[in-house]
């Protein structure tokens, strides 16, 4: 390890000429250009978090309520419209399923052969256009007792208090997940929320080589994924090392932040979305994806089988919306037929 006064004075004269660069960017951008002096970004990002005056996690305490990091992960490009709307962006980590088995292919696995079951290793999640991230990783003996109920209490909290989830196939997966986890520890559902599960949307409205979240990270510009070094993480972290489950929060807050960023970017295409101008209900039409009142009529109507309304393009975020209010009169309407159903 070099001297604290020397890695300080190069870290900080860094952080004085790109004041404007996000932690993680910055820590990527030394790491590059002085490998010779240190040793995994996660110590630079300490260094520069100290420097900027931000809370590490060697502060944190493992509490049941969610511990916010003030990593700096607001998207100076999207513009946030005043809403009610609480919108969690959401990621989860999970132990594998341990069994015994005769071979590698194709293998059924009957419940006697069930050695030990699934749990959760860490959750990460945030508001929407918030800087702070909140988590809860598993303590070392939580680990190995594989007892994950104190950090289900803080996600739970989150849940209960969002209108939208947004997450990455988290409709198939963290979701249910949750809600198998909260009942086996005698937890109530938490209040209704509505999803958007971005798996689903680039499935349904581009054709990616591959749908997978870091492959898209790459493809839209927002690669933040933490090199975890594969299944020993997850291996070390079921065996209850610590210094392993540190890394798989940062890994799965790293998630979290690009996560964000795809769905900014994505939101345009998403459809249906659900309707943000239910939390705001002023004298305005709203954007029904991001709540905007800046919309614009290009000429091009919205038309449905049987009737036709004026299409609204929305200036803040690009989604495309209709009026509600037909443009056909209840005569034109009585004469329009509807062709069959297959």
């Amino acid at each position: 390890m070099p001297r604290v006064s020397s890695k300080k004075l190069l870290v900080e004269d860094y952080c004085l000429n790109f004041k404007e660069v996000k932690d993680y960017t910055l820590a990527k951008i030394i790491f590059e250009e002085n490998k010779e002096i240190f040793h995994s970004l996660e110590q630079i990002r300490s260094v520069i978090r100290g420097i900027r005056g931000k809370k590490g996690k060697a502060e944190r305490k493992y509490a049941t309520q969610p511990q916010p990091l003030n990593y700096d992960t607001s998207n100076s490009k999207a513009k946030q419209v005043n809403t009610s709307a609480k919108v969690l962006i959401l990621d989860i980590e999970t132990a594998p399923l341990m069994a015994f088995v005769w071979g590698l292919w194709k293998q059924n696995v009957y419940l006697p052969q069930i050695h030990s079951d699934w749990f959760v290793f860490t959750w990460a999640a945030k508001w929407l256009f918030e800087d702070k991230i909140y988590s809860g990783k598993l303590t070392s003996k939580e680990a190995i007792k594989k007892d994950d109920k104190r950090i289900m209490q803080g996600v739970w909290k989150m849940l209960d208090e969002a209108d939208i989830v947004i997450t990455h196939n988290g409709d198939k997966f963290d979701l249910p997940k949750l809600n198998t986890r909260f009942l086996m520890h005698g937890m109530n559902p938490p209040m209704p929320y509505q999803t958007i599960d971005t798996l689903k949307v680039v499935k349904s409205q581009f054709r990616f080589s591959s749908n997978k979240q870091e492959f898209l990270n790459i493809s839209l510009g927002t690669d933040r994924k933490v090199d975890t070094g594969g299944f020993e993480l997850w291996e070390a972290c079921y065996r209850g090392v610590q210094e392993s489950l540190d890394l798989m929060e940062t890994y799965n807050i790293g998630d979290i932040t690009s996560l964000e960023d795809n769905y900014l970017k994505l939101r345009p295409f998403i459809k249906p979305h659900p309707n943000m101008g239910l939390f705001i209900l002023d004298e305005h039409e709203r954007c029904p994806s991001c709540g905007s009142n800046d919309l614009q009529s290009h000429g091009k109507d919205y038309m449905t089988t049987v009737n036709v309304f004026e299409a609204l393009r929305c200036n803040n975020c690009g989604s495309v919306g209709r009026r509600k209010k037909s443009k056909l009169t209840i005569t034109e309407r009585r004469n329009i037929l509807s062709s069959v159903p297959r």
